[in-house]
């Protein structure tokens, strides 16, 4: 049986507009990564992709902008430098300076396209400049370089950085990985 006074309750229902959507809460401010091989490509030791943020390297006359990319969460070795969390990605070693030795881990604040440099017979490109932020010294196997995990501070937060390595190994010479760079912020 019908009710008549269900009757306005469904009319007014039907020709009134619903309310609007509340507005979505905005993202979190992501923490920016990029990853930069010159314009030649020739720098053959090269960040992971492993993990999934680290984009591939992008060869071009001028390093593009970094982007939001990559997990919202972190990792054992996050490439993404995020205020209050820590930071230490892989190095794929390349093809030149092979075999065991050591890194020099550098961290400056501006990546370029800078001159070539040869170290015995390992033809690099420079893909930073800058004072330098931050300087370690990484052994590896030959295969890879894992950094130490380091903390960035919640004051780094909103600093460009870019990192770039000079490979040693037991054969042929010494060069330089791809160019690591971003901005810090406060989420992944």
């Amino acid at each position: 049986m019908f009710t008549p006074s269900i009757l306005p309750l469904v009319v007014l229902g039907l020709l009134l507009p619903a309310a609007p959507p509340e507005p979505s809460a905005p993202l979190s401010p992501r923490a920016l990564i990029g990853h930069y091989n010159g314009n030649l490509g020739i720098n053959t030791p090269q960040w992971s992709l492993l993990n999934g943020d680290v984009p591939l390297a992008t060869v071009a006359i001028a390093p593009p902008a970094p982007l939001v990319f990559g997990p919202l969460v972190g990792n054992l070795d996050n490439a993404k430098a995020v205020g209050g969390q820590t930071w230490g990605p892989i190095l794929n070693i390349g093809t030149c300076a092979t075999g065991p030795g050591a890194g020099i881990v550098y961290l400056r604040s501006t990546v370029i396209n800078g001159p070539n440099t040869t170290f015995g017979l390992c033809t690099s490109e420079i893909l930073m400049a800058g004072p330098v932020i931050a300087q370690l010294t990484v052994p590896h196997g030959g295969g890879t370089l894992n950094v130490p995990n380091q903390a960035v501070p919640l004051a780094a937060v909103g600093s460009p950085w870019v990192c770039q390595v000079l490979v040693r190994g037991t054969t042929f010479g010494t060069e330089l990985s791809t160019a690591l760079y971003g901005v810090v912020d406060v989420c992944f």
